[in-house]
């Protein structure tokens, strides 16, 4: 009996260790570790096509490379010469990135000077990044982006996946389909555009554009003096708080405009409506008028000294103008 306990328990001592084995070679993936001195304005072009990835802003003129490539992966290539540096994971032609082992995806940390240019792409995964004051181009097909305070030209896009970002500042391009973008605290000129999504801004920009297709805007705006709203089957809602005097311009095809304008706002109002839509005014006591013929409506009236502008039309759409 005691001999049968004692070639069960080396039988389960024997799985245990197989098993355990078993786990530390698993992770077959190819490691990175890779370091280059840079110039502090670099331009950087960094192409992993599956993975979760973070690049960050390191004070030093350094390049840094170091995580696990994809399972898949043949290898890395890393070239660094007369400002420019590309790192590129290199991938077979035929490889499924639907349903992928995110476990066994690829896992990369990139340092970056602050003031380099940053061009990164990817097909499948999630990127952070972070600190960037040069340029930054970030381009996904399927997977969200999050930015923290990105400078002078930025522009992010992803067709299936969703953007966060905060405190990012100048030349500011957002872009989604199928996805949402969600912004807090930018300033200097800000695009958004999204397909199937929603757009939600907290923002100081001087200048803010929105386009949205099959999708919602809300918008809270602090000072902005130029504000411009596209929409096609979509509801944009704004709130233009600290402007006495702006220049507000935008259309609607089967969507909703709601703008809110502070108490002292002056500005002269032009709004027009066609084929169905239909105009509600709480700025003033002033009325739509109806077209002779046809169901079209319009409405001029002048708010204070009429400094700013307000340029809205709508076709098969409602516009709503009300004070804060």
């Amino acid at each position: 009996m005691n001999t049968i306990k004692k070639i069960w328990a080396f039988n389960l001592v024997s799985l245990m260790l197989l098993g355990f084995s078993q786990l530390a070679l698993a992770d077959t993936r190819i490691a990175v570790n890779e370091s280059r001195a840079v110039s502090a304005n670099e331009k950087i072009y960094i192409e992993v096509m599956s993975g979760e990835i973070t690049i960050n802003a390191v004070s030093n003129s350094q390049f840094k490379a170091s995580g696990k490539l994809d399972e898949n992966a043949t290898g890395y290539t890393l070239d660094s010469k007369g400002g420019f540096t590309r790192f590129e994971m290199t991938m077979p032609r035929q490889v499924n990135y639907n349903g992928q082992d995110h476990a066994n995806s690829a896992k990369l940390d990139f340092a970056v000077p602050t003031g380099s240019s940053i061009e990164f792409k990817s097909v499948n995964g999630d990127v952070t990044v972070n600190n960037i004051h040069g340029s930054s181009q970030i381009s996904m097909v399927n997977g969200d982006i999050t930015a923290f305070d990105l400078r002078n030209s930025v522009k992010l896009s992803t067709v299936n996946g969703e953007i966060k970002i905060k405190n990012a500042s100048g030349t500011v391009e957002l872009s989604s389909i199928n996805g949402t973008i969600n912004d807090e605290g930018s300033s200097g000129r800000l695009s958004y555009d999204v397909v199937n999504g929603k757009i939600k801004v907290k923002s100081r920009a001087e200048e803010v554009s929105v386009s949205t297709v099959n999708g919602d805007a809300e918008l809270e705006l602090n000072g902005t003096k130029h504000l411009k709203l596209n929409t096609v089957n979509g509801e944009v809602g704004a709130k233009l708080t600290g402007s006495a005097n702006p220049h507000v311009s935008g259309s609607s095809v089967s969507g909703d405009i709601k703008l809110e304008l502070d108490n002292n706002a002056s500005a002269r109002i032009n709004i027009k409506a066609s084929a169905g839509g239909s105009i509600d005014n709480k700025l003033s006591s002033d009325k739509a008028s109806k077209a002779k013929y046809g169901p079209a409506r319009s409405l001029q009236f002048t708010l204070g000294n009429g400094d700013g502008s307000v340029e809205l039309s709508t076709v098969s759409g409602d516009i709503e103008l009300k004070k804060l």
